[in-house]
């Protein structure tokens, strides 16, 4: 159990060495194979259901976990509110799962073409529908800012270092992903995809366990609020008792 900052930033350490030691092998491995021949599928950073993919997948379920757990020990009228809590934790439990269940991949398939190809044209030619989109997102920003507020103000420490783990993580998922859709459509070496691939995928893992660690913090935060209440409470009701022991001795 991660109680302390100390130990959730032991486990952030872990977690990055256990990344490096991934990227490490898989450039060792395409190294010895060179550009012609394949990297091992069980170590392939661009391939799927093996080591990298899972060890993804458990760490956005670990995040889950823990955005559950930190639910549990906040109030649930309070600002973040539970709901919120458990909401933001079903959403890694997704991507916990589309990391092995390839999602996106298939859905991406059955179109034809990636999001990259036909949303800014789509958008471009239906007006209408760019505008429903900036207000539904509009509207999930108004929604969920008085949660961030909330958040902000538990801890300023967590919020930053969890916003900077998004941006690292959009910048893998995202950015780098479609700049490796664009070399690999436009004839680039091997070598430099795989490199592209490497960058992209330790973004993507390095993000998640920022993101990781900046919950562990807000539980190790709460979890601190709380304690001085529980000892109050157990003095309080250990002091209500004496008066009544009194009074039975004196009855003796």
């Amino acid at each position: 159990m991660i109680h302390t900052p100390q130990h959730a930033r032991k486990l952030l350490l872990s977690l990055v060495c256990i990344q490096l030691l991934l990227v490490v092998i898989y450039g060792t491995d395409a190294w010895v194979h060179g550009p012609i021949e394949r990297v091992d599928d069980v170590i392939d950073l661009d391939a799927e259901g093996n080591l990298p993919t899972w060890f993804s997948s458990f760490q956005l379920a670990l995040i889950a976990i823990s955005f559950w757990s930190l639910a549990t020990r906040v109030r649930a009228t309070g600002r973040p509110s539970r709901r919120f809590l458990q909401t933001c934790g079903g959403a890694f439990l997704l991507l916990s799962i589309d990391e092995t269940a390839m999602f996106h991949e298939r859905i991406t398939a059955s179109v034809g073409s990636r999001y990259v190809d036909w949303v800014p044209a789509y958008l471009t030619v239906h007006i209408g529908d760019a505008i429903v989109c900036l207000f539904v997102v509009g509207a999930c920003f108004w929604a969920a800012y008085p949660h961030f507020r909330g958040m902000w103000l538990l801890s300023r420490q967590a919020m930053l270092i969890g916003a900077s783990g998004c941006a690292v993580y959009l910048t893998g998922a995202a950015v780098l992903e479609t700049i490796g859709y664009k070399l690999l459509s436009a004839g680039v070496s091997v070598s430099l995809y795989r490199v592209e691939v490497a960058f992209e995928e330790f973004f993507e893992m390095l993000g998640a366990s920022i993101i990781l660690y900046a919950v562990l913090l807000f539980c190790c935060v709460v979890e601190a609020r709380q304690r001085p209440r529980r000892h109050s409470t157990s003095a309080s009701n250990s002091s209500a008792s004496f008066p009544i022991v009194r009074a039975s001795l004196r009855g003796r």
